[in-house]
């Protein structure tokens, strides 16, 4: 029943970017262990494992790395974590089923994005108040910010289509048509363009912010979930496929694609762009992949379905 729920609202994303600097650590949602396992990337190997309330899913840590904010959408909850100290500081009733989050650029507000409330709340990073809520498109996804943090994407699900926010003004902006059931999304590091994960229609979408208009569809494999971006390489994960597709972002064409664990969901590159960790959600683990040719570097045990939809490496 849980997974049959979440793997509905799980079809992928998620605000994901390259770090600004060298990642340590993975925070890992562990669905089923109700947890976060955190791995140490050096070693490889889990240090640490957070209890949470609820079967979480979502995932997102501040740019300066000492918060991470974790959903739980059956359990309606946000969970603030202490990234350093490894501790939970508050947990907050946010109603719906709350599941794609991210923080602003300056790290002073939280957006969740409600499932089935179809619209996206921004809350205080720090007190978790409530400072607005933006409305948005059915089911409501995948967040991510542009670099400069004018701009909110959100991939609304059911409506198949990306909504623009404005995040300071808490606004709806445009909606913009993509492929079919967009889940998880991704801004270029330029802010130029944003990539959503079509889950039905087993593409891409690539958008062009400046324009509001839909430039190309890349061919994926079996259900894509989340997608990430370095320079001129996309990544993105393919649930029923077991795989990786890799897209050029110029050409916006697939070059190759690679398998990994079963039911992969979050992705993320290493600063550099050289490392690719993928969360594969049936196999409880970690891949650890060399982004140039899919070289598995390790296979770390990941908890008890883990998920991390969302920025998860610090």
């Amino acid at each position: 029943m849980i997974k049959t729920l979440l793997s509905a609202l799980s079809a992928a994303f998620l605000f994901l970017t390259p770090l600004t600097g060298r990642a340590e650590e993975a925070f890992v949602t562990d669905q089923q262990g109700h947890m976060v396992t955190i791995i140490d990337l050096e070693s490889t190997k889990p240090v640490a494992s957070i209890p949470m309330t609820g079967d979480v899913a979502g995932i997102a840590i501040s740019r300066d790395g000492s918060r991470a904010y974790v959903t739980a959408p059956e359990d309606h909850s946000l969970t603030i974590l202490d990234a350093v100290q490894r501790r939970v500081i508050k947990r907050i009733t946010v109603g719906g089923a709350p599941l794609g989050v991210a923080v602003s650029p300056d790290g002073g507000t939280v957006f969740v994005a409600d499932w089935f409330a179809n619209h996206v709340t921004a809350l205080d990073s720090v007190s978790g108040a409530v400072k607005a809520v933006i409305e948005t498109g059915k089911s409501p996804s995948g967040l991510a910010f542009t670099p400069d943090g004018k701009n909110l994407i959100c991939a609304d699900r059911e409506d198949n289509q990306i909504s623009i926010l404005d995040p300071v003004h808490f606004k709806h902006l445009a909606s913009i048509k993509t492929g079919q059931h967009p889940f998880g999304v991704m801004v270029s590091s330029d802010g130029r363009r944003a990539y959503a994960a079509d889950v039905e229609s087993n593409d891409v979408a690539v958008i062009d912010l400046p324009s509001r208009t839909l430039l190309a569809r890349i061919p994926t494999g079996h259900r894509p979930y989340v997608v990430t971006v370095h320079g001129q390489r996309g990544y993105v994960t393919n649930e029923m496929s077991d795989s990786v597709t890799v897209f050029d972002t110029v050409s916006l064409k697939p070059i190759t694609s690679f398998g990994v664990g079963s039911y992969p969901e979050g992705i993320q590159t290493s600063a550099d762009g050289k490392t690719l960790y993928v969360v594969n959600w049936m196999d409880d683990t970690l891949s650890i992949l060399d982004a140039e040719n899919g070289h598995q570097k390790a296979l770390v045990k990941a908890g008890n379905s883990p998920r991390s939809f969302g920025t998860f490496l610090r």
